[in-house]
């Protein structure tokens, strides 16, 4: 029976959690959502809300920086460094939003990866360090040292830079056909540990999944098969802790020698050392999970748990997560002690009395008749007490025999009925299959496939969003609506031309009919080039 404990508040949220961060002393929290506005929460005491602050498009970062500087990163525009009271201190131009940020253990170097594929290295005072750009950079990792930072892009090329965006080496894929990175950290004496993984047909000699350890200089130290690719990786001592796919904990050594320490049935999210624990978060638990492999306790959130967010102790831990339910739509974040006492999750009180018994080892009857007690052969006497003197006459008066005539006329009168259902359903089968019986479909939108398109001189693009491919639906459309990843309407036409600067944009098309009926399809554009400040306009035709 699982261990669980309960969290020590639980906090409602208006929107989607998309950026979250605990203070490092767990004094204050911070998060920000789709609609733009971050909350500063007081945990001293009891979760107490201060004034919010907006940044005016969607938090997709956030994060505690040295001195309790709160740095968020948007959807389409800059990078921003506020006060704990909300103040701006400053703001960091990034081309198309902050699609990745990283940060140091001591918060003076932090890194994004803007919509443009370019790398930003500056610091908690906005003070830019450095900047870096090649191919289509999709993760980042930045050393606890603050000493480096680690991207790789989608086709399995990983470039190490300093602390300034100078790059120091970079790694190339071991087979040309492709190859993805799926996971990587600095360890303890500045070597890059990863997991990559060979997406087509390998040699024998060529492992198709491995993890491999790289010096601090470019050099090949270690390299090890494994069966399930990491997904998460936390350097742990002289070596690492490995999350994988397939929902296995292992404990790696310097050599790569790997241990399992726990197995999850659903894929390993992310991962945190608490003393000698482990902090695992999986599906939508987070669990303790002992030195021995033992779960210590679990908490369940009503969304999908991908990151684990505590102070700098590790003793509070504020668990978010995005349920996914179009109905519900529940948000909330849990305000964790790690060090509650758990409790089981079912009391014995819970448990139905005759299952109790059961297992404390009573013997349960059998309700099957046995041979000399004839299960039939009840005379009533059992339940004469509880009628009246009247009832108790009708009872022995015995009641009526029915002969077989009258057997067969039930029988007959109910194949009859049998036959007359038959029928109506026979009828109604033929209205469903009757063409004027369907009076009406929706529309269904199709606002195109995305795009890829290269900026002109001026850092920008112009496109044409085409959802003129939509299926009316059997009374037409009536009205049509384009609106921007804000949620902010830019046409009411089937085309509409945008100019955009360098980065991912997404739009999404909505068409109603005259009955209200309404179907939305979304596309996203990627602008390559030059990132310019600028924001997209509408264009005349």
């Amino acid at each position: 029976m699982p261990m669980v404990i309960d969290p020590i508040s639980e906090i409602e949220c208006e929107a989607i959690v998309q950026g979250i961060d605990v203070s490092a002393d767990g004094k204050w929290m911070a998060w920000g959502g789709e609609d733009g506005t971050v909350r500063i929460l007081d945990m001293t005491d009891t979760p107490t809300p201060l004034q919010p602050f907006n940044v005016d498009d969607s938090v997709t970062h956030l994060r505690f920086a040295h001195g309790d500087v709160i740095i968020v990163g948007t959807h389409t525009s800059d990078v921003y460094g506020h006060e704990r009271l909300g103040g701006r201190r400053w703001s960091h131009s990034v081309g198309g939003g902050c699609d990745l940020m990283g940060m140091s253990n001591d918060g003076t170097l932090i890194s994004c990866i803007d919509g443009g594929r370019h790398v930003h290295l500056f610091t908690d005072n906005g003070v830019q360090r450095g900047r870096f750009s090649s191919g289509e950079l999709i993760g980042l990792s930045v050393a606890n040292d603050g000493t480096g930072v680690a991207v790789y892009d989608d086709e399995g090329n990983v470039f190490v830079l300093d602390s300034s965006g100078n790059l120091r080496w970079k790694r190339t894929p071991v087979q040309e056909d492709g190859e993805m990175v799926s996971a990587m950290c600095f360890l303890h004496d500045g070597s890059l540990l990863l997991c990559r993984e060979v997406l087509g047909i390998t040699p024998s000699e060529v492992a198709q999944i491995a993890l491999e350890r790289w010096s601090s200089i470019g050099e090949l130290l270690h390299t090890e098969e494994i069966r399930s690719r990491s997904v998460c990786l936390i350097a742990d001592g002289i070596g690492a802790v490995s999350g994988h796919f397939d929902g296995t904990v292992n404990k790696i050594s310097d050599d790569l020698s790997q241990e399992m320490l726990w197995k999850s049935m659903y894929t390993i999210n992310d991962l945190q050392r608490y003393g000698d624990d482990l902090l695992v978060a999986s599906w939508f638990y987070l669990h303790r999970i002992n030195a021995e492999g033992e779960e210590v306790w679990r908490c369940e959130h009503t969304g999908l748990v991908e990151k684990i967010v505590s102070n700098q102790d590790g003793t509070r831990i504020a668990l978010s997560g995005d349920n996914q339910n179009d109905y519900t739509r529940e948000n909330r974040i849990l305000w964790i002690d790690t060090n509650a006492t758990p409790y089981a999750l079912s009391a014995d009180s819970d448990i139905d009395d005759d299952l109790l018994q059961f297992a404390e080892g009573s013997e349960l009857k059998s309700p099957v008749a046995s041979a000399d007690n004839d299960l039939y052969a009840d005379d009533g006497q059992e339940m004469a007490s509880f009628l009246t003197p009247e009832e108790q006459k009708e009872l022995n008066a015995g009641r009526p025999s029915i002969d077989d005539s009258e057997l067969f006329a039930m029988l007959d009168d109910e194949i009859e009925q049998m036959a007359q259902i038959e029928e109506e359903d026979t009828d109604l089968m033929a209205g469903l299959s009757d063409e004027g019986f369907i009076s009406h479909v929706p529309p269904t939108a199709d606002a195109g496939t995305d795009l890829v398109v290269d900026a002109s001189q001026d850092g920008t693009a112009i496109v044409l969003l085409d959802g003129s491919a939509t299926s009316p639906g059997s009374q037409g459309i009536k009205q049509w609506i384009w609106r921007d990843g804000l949620s902010k309407q830019i046409g009411d036409t089937p085309m509409v031309k945008v100019r955009l600067p360098v980065g991912n944009h997404t739009f999404t098309l909505t068409v109603s009919d005259p009955a209200r009926e309404s179907s939305t399809d979304t596309i996203t554009v990627q602008v390559q080039g030059t990132a310019r400040d600028d924001i997209y306009d509408l264009l005349d035709d």
